[in-house]
């Protein structure tokens, strides 16, 4: 499960959620993030990640990308020799290479969590959902985009079938599936939008619904409702709990009118999360999100 969304809208908690969400399933989870050092180990309550798997929680696991591992792990893959793919790694026209060609470093950092999605990575554990804590919206689809452009150029030897199995991965609905989150204001929805867009019709990707975060759920009843619009015409209440309900109110109706701009545009209703207050985003203060995305866990297991 690929979770993106332009910067500011929560997606590494969005993230760490749907982990915590599987792992209270009874699944056992991954959660990746390619950034180093990255905001994933702060939210999950551990000083750091490295390349190597860290159990957080009974059925959750954790890890960061090493990008130099990754290559390095990539070139063992399709060289039939190790003595060559060492030679190659250690050498400048190598490194060369890898700055010049577009989609190198992308495709090595897919091919090692396809590794991981598929149980194929050595001496690992088998995963049964493998949430990758993707970049922003701007560097998301170049990443996903890397095995079917390089596979393009290596049509065949190794690398070429490495690629071709990596694309497959991506392509096939039953293994992957990409989230988008957003937050109910206009930059956020208007890129949410577009990425969605982007990721359905250009690359192809399987999309959960729309993820609408820090949504603000109903906090009154008709009733309720009507007992407000009749004390601010008389003021029977309080000016200052007048005011507060008024604010509410009006995160309500905004967390609608995004919800309705993203259905229309996705065709898709979101999925609302609610806006989750507290000091720290903690998993254990993420459990209001993790208990919204269980219907998506559900769907995956």
């Amino acid at each position: 499960m690929i979770v993106t969304g332009k910067g500011g809208v929560g997606k590494t908690t969005v993230a760490a959620a749907l982990g915590s969400a599987a792992a209270a399933a009874g699944q056992r989870a991954l959660l990746i993030e390619l950034a180093s050092p990255g905001r994933l180990a702060g939210v999950l309550g551990v000083d750091s990640l490295d390349h190597r798997p860290r159990e957080i929680r009974p059925g959750l696991d954790a890890l960061a990308l090493d990008e130099e591992r990754c290559i390095e792990s990539f070139i063992d893959s399709v060289m039939p020799l190790r003595v060559l793919s060492r030679r190659l790694l250690g050498s400048r026209t190598f490194q060369v290479l890898c700055a010049a060609v577009p989609g190198i470093l992308e495709a090595a950092l897919l091919t090692r969590i396809v590794g991981y999605a598929d149980g194929r990575t050595t001496g690992q554990p088998r995963y049964d959902l493998v949430v990758l804590d993707a970049p922003a919206s701007g560097h998301s689809l170049p990443l996903l985009a890397a095995p079917r452009t390089l596979s393009a150029l290596a049509t065949i030897g190794p690398l070429g079938e490495s690629l071709r199995r990596t694309q497959r991965w991506l392509a096939d609905p039953d293994c992957t599936q990409a989230a988008v989150v957003a937050i109910p204001e206009d930059w956020a929805v208007a890129e949410g939008i577009e990425l969605f867009t982007a990721l359905r019709d250009e690359l192809g990707l399987a999309l959960l619904p729309p993820l609408l975060n820090q949504a603000w759920s109903r906090r009154f009843s008709q009733s309720e409702e009507r007992a407000i619009d009749a004390a601010e015409k008389d003021g029977s209440i309080d000016p200052d709990l007048l005011l507060a309900a008024a604010f509410f109110r009006k995160k309500r109706h905004l967390a609608q009118t995004y919800a309705r701009q993203l259905k229309e545009a996705t065709d898709r209703r979101p999925l609302e999360l609610p806006f989750v207050f507290g000091e720290a985003m903690d998993l254990d203060e993420l459990a209001p999100l993790a208990s919204a995305l269980r219907p998506v866990i559900h769907n995956v297991g």
